[in-house]
């Protein structure tokens, strides 16, 4: 299937005459390729799933008008392919990553016909104000969930994907909820557009969640919103750790039969204890907070932030050599790695 812009009814308002794009944004395991599924269900809504485009404004010099970005971008994350959009379909010549992404946003919106665009993406938790800077017209869902279950979420899938198995995972989730409280609050701040969702509440009552966001957005409620039945997951990886979104069923946050390490468990209470401090009665889940724990100390925050900076430090690195090498070489070693991984154990055979 290949990007095509189908002519608009008559009276019809074309997505770029619409308010700006809607980013619905939180840390990974927090439930976000369900919502991203419900609101795609909407006849109105068109998000991309996890593009990614705009992380790589730095990394793409002078591509961006020589039209090679599009060929790179495929290669980082299959972007294009995964929404079925055909690289020669997009212009060559953009002035910037934050054009292609708009220019991408619309045409996907004008292929539904939608009147609300935009993305679903986890990996925008050390960056949203930069690209609110960017996007000067976006909206915002923040997707928030008991870090606890994102804990033991990330746990099951690091079993068969290697991508949660990095180092300094847990200070990059833990440092990414904050970036992402942080944002919300200073985008509210600013006057800006922003509407919060709880995972829990999404799962218990999805009806009521749908609601709501509609209303946020100003559009009609439909009922399919609540329902998986018939929801296009083209755009969503394949992997046992989207197995739940690939159901047709909406399943609420399952009770953690797997326990966390202790040592875990108490880092995640004393940031827990520290947000309760800083943000209120927030967040909203767990609704039990274990007793008699004292917020993260000097010591603790300085060594996450060190872990979370390198962590980021590392992809950076990593896409800046993809960036970097032609592509037939970045194929090679991309390749290479994955078998290396594979005789060390850290892959499965259907990765």
């Amino acid at each position: 299937m290949t990007l095509a812009t189908p002519d608009l009814d008559r009276g019809a308002v074309a997505p770029s005459q619409l308010p700006g794009p809607l980013f619905v944004l939180s840390v990974w395991r927090s439930g976000s390729s369900l919502l991203y599924t419900l609101l795609n269900q909407h006849s109105q809504i068109a998000l991309l799933y996890e593009g990614d485009l705009p992380r790589l404004h730095r990394f793409l010099w002078g591509r961006f008008r020589s039209g090679s970005w599009r060929e790179r971008w495929e290669f980082w994350n299959q972007g294009p392919s995964r929404h079925g959009i055909a690289i020669e379909s997009m212009p060559a010549s953009v002035s910037s990553a934050w054009e292609a992404t708009r220019l991408v946003y619309q045409e996907l919106a004008r292929r539904k016909q939608a009147t609300v665009w935009g993305e679903k993406t986890p990996h925008w938790f050390d960056c949203p104000l930069r690209m609110a800077e960017n996007f000067p017209d976006a909206r915002f869902i923040f997707l928030w969930r008991d870090p606890n279950s994102i804990m033991t979420s990330i746990a099951r899938a690091a079993r068969t994907e290697r991508f949660f198995r990095k180092a300094g995972f847990t200070q990059r989730v833990l440092l990414g909820i904050e970036n992402l409280r942080n944002a919300s609050d200073a985008l509210k701040a600013q006057g800006r557009p922003v509407h919060e969702v709880n995972y829990e509440d999404l799962g218990a009552d999805p009806t009521s969640c749908m609601r709501q966001i509609c209303s946020f957005l100003d559009i009609p409620f439909e009922e399919r919103m609540t329902s998986l039945k018939g929801a296009d997951r083209s755009a969503i990886a394949s992997g046992v750790h989207h197995s739940m979104v690939r159901s047709g069923r909406i399943v609420g946050n399952r009770e953690r039969t797997e326990v966390l390490p202790t040592a875990l468990q108490a880092k995640v209470g004393r940031y827990l204890c520290r947000w309760e401090r800083r943000y209120g009665a927030w967040p909203q889940y767990p609704l039990d907070r274990p007793k008699g724990l004292v917020p993260t100390g000097f010591g603790e925050l300085w060594f996450d932030r060190v872990a979370y900076e390198c962590g980021l430090l590392r992809d950076r690195f990593v896409a800046l050599i993809y960036a970097l090498v032609p592509v037939d070489v970045a194929r090679r070693l991309r390749a290479w790695l994955k078998h290396r991984s594979f005789k060390r154990g850290l892959l499965p055979m259907s990765s």
